[in-house]
């Protein structure tokens, strides 16, 4: 009993500190780009910094499936989190004295490479401390927080930025990153792997694992295609991410708070679908995934409709409301296929096998955000969700056509 109250002690500690960095990371994201736009007014240049600042989060992703698995990961989080604390602070300095767009990717490229290193490592330690018979539940719960942060952070990046500025916001976030790195200290274990990453052997043995789990995705062709589906579904939906506040601001001319409305709608939506997931776990299943992204489809209809033809408090109610419905549906269907990925991948390879399926997934956004950052500059933006729609409408037709295969795979 002593045990299971101290594990669940740990588990506690662990997602607290996970709200933590990832709130803080969510409104820095959310209001540097923000800052960079209010400044220069470009969305061209708004989607290319966005999308520059994500390509070493894409290139972290694999070694962080090697950390999961190979290092240790207590003393790798607690560097992260002070890595995160120093970094804040030193973007106010540099941001007077460089160009704005420069130092801004630099700072998004830290942050989303940073989280692209604690993604698999805390989603590894998760199912550890729950049980590896609960992995949906513990993938869920993951979700959860990661929902609850896309929510408390844009609250969080409005509020302060639109009250006290960015610098402001930067020294809130370096003192909560280092009550991060603390709790990540606390909450595991010294010994959470038994190899390091430091002699010659380790290194061979981690890139033949890594090729292992190459290996492996390319033998399940039909999983492989559901990864690939899955990454053009994220592209499709980076421009609801990405267009919320471009549509808002420029298009609506409403300011800044509103935006945090449609942000903290998102995190609603998906914080909604993963809690779905957690509490009937069995009633959602890799089986429903066309289902799932049918469901999307219909979130985007009504915002399309109301861009072209209704009032711009009508506009922007729709934009809420769709983004938390299209959210749910997304977060369900992003649950189901790592759950999946966790349950079936074999346990020393689970970590880099999550990191190339995070990787895939994350190579999509960077390229939609390229795409939507020029769309919206050239069309109005009901003519790129219409887009929008049709690759989503295309991307059900072709899990509908793998249908056959889900139910094998499940």
């Amino acid at each position: 009993m002593a045990q299971k109250t101290g594990r669940s002690i740990r588990l506690f500690g662990l997602l607290v500190a996970q709200l933590c960095a990832y709130s803080m990371l969510s409104a820095l994201c959310f209001a540097c780009p923000l800052y960079l736009f209010d400044c220069s007014g470009s969305s061209t240049l708004y989607g290319a910094v966005a999308a520059i600042a994500f390509i070493p989060g894409v290139l972290a992703t694999p070694a962080g499936g090697i950390l999961a698995d190979r290092g240790r990961r207590r003393g790798v989080l607690v560097v992260l989190g002070i890595v995160l604390m120093a970094t804040s602070p030193l973007f106010i300095l540099v941001k007077r004295s460089l160009p704005l767009a420069v130092v801004v990717a630099a700072m998004l490229c830290v942050q989303y490479g940073i989280q692209s290193l604690l993604k698999p490592m805390l989603q590894i330690e998760t199912v550890r401390m729950t049980g590896q018979e609960k992995v949906e539940r513990a993938t869920a719960l993951v979700s959860q927080i990661t929902m609850m942060s896309n929510i408390l952070g844009p609250v969080v990046g409005t509020a302060v930025y639109g009250c006290f500025g960015i610098d402001t916001l930067c020294a809130t976030a370096s003192v909560t990153f280092a009550i991060s790195a603390l709790l990540f200290g606390g909450a595991l274990k010294q010994n959470a792997s038994s190899e390091t990453m430091g002699d010659c052997a380790t290194r061979t043995t981690c890139r033949n694992d890594f090729r292992e789990s190459i290996r492996y995705l390319l033998q399940n062709s039909s999983l492989v295609a559901v990864i690939l589906l899955a990454a053009v579904l994220n592209l499709a939906l980076v421009g609801l991410t990405i267009g919320a506040p471009i549509i808002v601001a420029k298009h609506l001319g409403m300011q800044s708070s509103c935006v945090g409305i449609v942000e903290v709608a998102l995190g609603l939506g998906g914080l909604t679908g993963s809690g779905l997931v957690g509490i009937w776990p069995h009633r959602f299943s890799l089986n429903g995934i066309c289902r799932y992204v049918a469901m999307i489809c219909f979130g985007v209809v009504p915002i399309i409709v109301t861009l072209l033809s209704g009032p711009d408090e009508l506009a922007f109610a729709a934009l809420a409301a769709g983004s938390a419905w299209v959210m749910a549906w997304a977060s369900i269907t992003s649950v189901e296929i790592v759950s999946f990925v966790q349950r079936s991948a074999p346990k020393k390879l689970c970590g880099k096998v999550l990191a190339l399926v995070y990787m895939t997934l994350s190579c999509a956004t960077p390229i939609g955000q390229l795409i939507y950052g020029l769309a919206y500059d050239r069309w109005t933006p009901a003519i790129v969700f219409a887009g929008m729609l049709a690759v989503l409408t295309l991307t059900t037709a072709l899990f509908y056509r793998l249908k056959s295969r889900l139910w094998r795979l499940s």
